[in-house]
């Protein structure tokens, strides 16, 4: 190549936008897990001998998925109210959680759902207060948005529940419900600061249920029909389908993962402890953006005995490779194969246009948990829009002060 080819090369480069180009500039990578719940048992599983609390050992397995992705999600289903900790039906887990969850690669909490008003508002209050100083961008009550910026790429996370477990007036603490008035004016606020794309997380369905319900299958079309480019789901405690749409180019333009089910919890069924994580690209171009390279894999809340104490771990197990050096019980090993099989069918059934990773990378009581709660709140619940609170958030002790933002929504650059 001549001298006068490679300046011309070196001038296109400059003058034409990054979009033309395929590669990381224009793209950013989602990391999905599902509920992550803590039950009494897994609090006394945590507390070591000299009494405090140590958690690094239930994503030992799990880290490196969730480090290779920007923006790594997952549903905090406990509050952080303070001692005495409690596991179901009021949860409220010790701080040094958090830690650990960041630590091992997590960056935005959802709090959106039933269980983070367990301990009233000054649970919740002391929750976000603990999130903030720790510098965590979550979303779903105070802030109900955040906007994070990943390679030169905008995109808005928004999150809603059906409900909460204990009613508090918003005025006092504020929780994103599901009212299609409260989602279309963030949707608009999100689109006034140039957002690239739209995440909707949604708190929602019916538990124990494979199949999503009637209601969360109108919702998932209506947030399609208003440029949402993807909802995740939680709350039903076992997987449910991820429905892929594709634009007339070929290019996946929509993805719902109804219910990845529960990412670590100690209920004790096989499908509620086999649960999904989510990954995919959003990639931005001149037509707007589109999901690629989307998978998903199976996890299992595997819960070995080491001298007479439960240890809960997150494993993977879409293959046994994975796992057949660590699960030394036969019987261990023959749930996860029958759990897998069982579920791996219904995932070729109903969500036939997402891949299972499937390759070997490198590197209470019984019952206790089944409650009847509420499916579905009202999807047109005409929800007053984020009033202002009585009080501020509080500075949660022990941590340093860090922001707290009662705007409209957050917006973060990292």
């Amino acid at each position: 190549m001549n001298i006068r080819c490679r300046i011309l090369l070196l001038c296109l480069g400059a003058l034409f936008p990054q979009w033309l180009y395929p590669g990381e500039e224009n793209r950013i990578r989602f990391f999905f897990a599902g509920d992550l719940m803590q039950h009494g048992a897994q609090i006394r599983s945590a507390r070591q001998a000299d009494g405090h609390y140590d958690y690094d050992t239930c994503f030992s397995f799990i880290r490196e998925r969730v480090r290779d992705s920007d923006l790594a999600v997952v549903n905090m289903e406990t509050s952080f109210s303070g001692p005495p900790y409690t596991g179901y039906p009021s949860f409220s887990s010790p701080d040094v959680l958090v830690s650990a969850v960041l630590r091992n690669g997590f960056n935005v909490f959802l709090t959106a759902n039933n269980h983070i008003l367990d301990k009233g508002s000054a649970g919740a209050l002391r929750t976000i207060a603990l999130y903030d100083s720790m510098g965590v961008s979550h979303c779903g009550t105070t802030p109900p948005w955040i906007m994070l910026e990943k390679n030169g790429i905008k995109v808005a996370i928004l999150n809603y529940t059906y409900a909460s477990n204990r009613h508090v007036p918003a005025n006092i603490f504020p929780v994103n419900r599901m009212d299609t008035l409260l989602i279309e004016k963030h949707i608009r606020e999100v689109r006034e600061k140039n957002a690239a794309c739209i995440i909707c997380c949604m708190h929602w369905g019916t538990e124990y249920q494979l199949h999503p319900s009637g209601q969360q299958r109108l919702l998932a079309d209506w947030l399609c029909s208003k440029g949402v480019t993807a909802v995740i789901g939680s709350h039903p405690h076992v997987p449910q389908p991820i429905e892929i749409r594709k634009r007339s180019d070929g290019k996946t333009a929509f993805l719902v993962a109804y219910s990845l089910g529960n990412f670590i919890s100690n209920q004790p069924e096989p499908f509620s402890r086999m649960g999904l994580i989510l990954s995919f690209d959003v990639e931005v171009t001149q037509e707007g953006p589109h999901i690629a390279s989307a998978w998903y894999e199976w996890i299992w809340t595997w819960r070995p005995s080491e001298d007479g104490k439960t240890i809960y771990h997150v494993l993977p197990v879409s293959d046994p490779r994975l796992y057949r050096n660590v699960v030394k019980k036969p019987d261990d090993t023959l749930i996860i194969c029958k759990t897998v099989k069982t579920l791996r069918n219904f995932m070729r059934e109903t969500s036939p246009d997402i891949n299972e990773r499937r390759r070997y990378p490198p590197y209470e009581r019984e019952n206790l948990y089944f409650g009847n709660h509420p499916a579905f709140g009202p999807l047109w619940a005409r929800q007053s829009v984020n009033p202002p609170l009585k009080e501020g958030i509080p500075t949660a002790q022990n941590c340093c002060p860090g922001r707290t933002n009662q705007s409209a929504g957050a917006t973060r650059s990292d």
